[in-house]
């Protein structure tokens, strides 16, 4: 038996695909931890359980926060990649607010 694939609604799909380009700059950065707090994230909104968006929304705001992340390579900040991050942090969150019940 096949098994069936979820349709995922286009503004989640959009999302997800935001938090997956968010992941992948992290990890290029060699920020692993939220590298990996954003996958769970991606994983469950993929799934289309709201808890993701819930939980992406609770890694903003307050000191330590993913909003101070600054990525760097050999101690020089990595100034595109860093606005590139900021605005997919600021999309992705803009849209995960939109999208929770």
């Amino acid at each position: 038996m096949l098994e069936e694939k979820s349709i995922l609604h286009p503004d989640v799909q959009e999302l997800a695909r935001v938090m997956r380009a968010i992941e992948e700059l992290l990890r290029t950065g060699h920020d692993t931890g939220w590298a990996q707090q954003v996958a769970r994230c991606a994983e469950l909104v993929e799934k289309s359980d709201a808890y993701g968006l819930d939980r992406f929304l609770n890694l903003f705001g307050g000191m330590g926060s993913i909003n101070d992340v600054v990525l760097y390579r050999d101690g020089v900040p990595l100034t595109e990649e860093n606005d590139r991050l900021h605005r997919l942090l600021s999309e992705a969150s803009a849209m995960a607010r939109c999208l929770r019940p």
